[in-house]
Parts: structure tokens; C-alpha cells; sequence
């Protein structure tokens, strides 16, 4: 995805950020909507397409939007590698509030050795910026 991203010229396209966001969130879309019209018709016709949906289920929905579009920010604005290090720092967080605060997770040598490698990679990273070359 971060090659074919780099490769469509996100960042010197004519076309915005929201509607390449647009693009790409139709696509998923049909995507979804085709899964969920093949494995889940049972259900959806016996219980409909927003049985048990709350406000717990809206929040969730509303800040995966909203994490999106920052993303899509993030991309347009700094380069790949950024994102890829937010991405991973946001999964060891969440891993961890889920290991400590929720109990269902336990932590394991490989999480311990993944969470070392990423923060020393962001430390690495931040401490010798890559400096842009001057043709």
C-alpha cells in the first residue's frame, strides 16, 4: 500500500486529500457491503443490518473515520515513514492498555522484543533526521 500510495503521487496530485479519501472509502465500501451480503444473509434477514448497533458501536465507527482522516494527513503532509512509526506506536499503546488495564492479553517475550525494536526505531529516527539532498 505505501508503494502504491507513493507511487500514484499522492502528495504532487492535482486531486485532494478528501477525495482520494472518498475514493478509497467507496472501495471498501462495495467491498464490505458484497462480504457481508454473501456470508451474512441469514442474519440480515432475520434480525436486519443494525440489530444491537449502540452508541458504544457509533463511537468506535466515528473514531475510525476520524483516525482516517488524520492519516490521510499524516501521508500528504510528512513522509511514509512517519506513519508507519505512529501506526506502530498507536498498536504497542493499544496492546498495552489492553495487557494492563483489560487483562486480556499477556505479555510475551515476542511482544516485549516487537515493543523495544519500535521504540528504538522512533528514538533512532528522531534523533538523526534524514536531511533532504540539495541538487
Amino acid at each position: 500500500a505505501v508503494v502504491s500510495t507513493q507511487s500514484t503521487g499522492l502528495k504532487s496530485s492535482s486531486k485532494s486529500v478528501w477525495l482520494r479519501n472518498v475514493q478509497l472509502a467507496l472501495c471498501s465500501c462495495i467491498v464490505g457491503i458484497g462480504n457481508i451480503a454473501l456470508t451474512q444473509q441469514d442474519h440480515l434477514t432475520e434480525k436486519g443490518a443494525f440489530y444491537d448497533f449502540n452508541g458504544t458501536i457509533a463511537a468506535v465507527i466515528m473514531s475510525q473515520a476520524y483516525g482516517g482522516l488524520l492519516i490521510s494527513l499524516v501521508v500528504k503532509y510528512t513522509d511514509n515513514i512517519v506513519k508507519v512509526f505512529a501506526t506502530s506506536i498507536s498498536i504497542i499503546l493499544s496492546s498495552l492498555i489492553t495487557i494492563f488495564y483489560l487483562g486480556e492479553l499477556s505479555f510475551t517475550m515476542t511482544f516485549g522484543c516487537g515493543l523495544f525494536l519500535v521504540v528504538t526505531a522512533s528514538m533512532i529516527y528522531s534523533a538523526f533526521p534524514v536531511k533532504a539532498k540539495t541538487e
